[in-house]
């Protein structure tokens, strides 16, 4: 299947080789060396899977990352912004401890929102 998108940042061959090779997939896993763009492949899988038009049957509407403690916000800050496409609606929420009655709200209206769109998960995964 060759994948037909619009990415924001262009990919190298071997992640549109990679992103070709998943989307058609219930599951998937990108079992790639570090260094070697995993991030963006997966932020293109997402942001291709819940665009509207181009998989409107089984459309992604929820994505948790799990990274490390101290690369967690690498994702929120960089990694999202950097690759995600701004064609496809999505919003980013993020966990974050000992935060008070309105962090919450924050965290619950994020959940129960029936905005269009992708919606983005961050957390480190010390916090499982």
């Amino acid at each position: 299947m060759e994948v037909n998108y619009k990415f924001k940042t262009k990919p190298y061959a071997h992640q549109v080789e990679a992103l070709d090779r998943s989307v058609d997939k219930e599951s998937f896993g990108f079992f790639m060396e570090m260094g070697t763009g995993k991030s963006k492949v997966l932020i293109d899988s997402i942001a291709y899977l819940g665009s509207q038009s181009t998989y409107p049957l089984d459309r992604v509407e929820f994505a948790l990352i799990i990274a490390p403690k101290g690369v967690y916000r690498n994702w929120i800050n960089k990694e999202i912004p950097q690759h995600f496409s701004d064609e496809v609606p999505h919003t980013v929420c993020h966990w974050q401890a000992n935060q008070g009655k309105a962090y919450r709200e924050q965290v619950r209206e994020f959940f129960s929102s029936r905005e269009p769109g992708v919606k983005i998960f961050v957390m480190n995964v010390e916090v499982c």
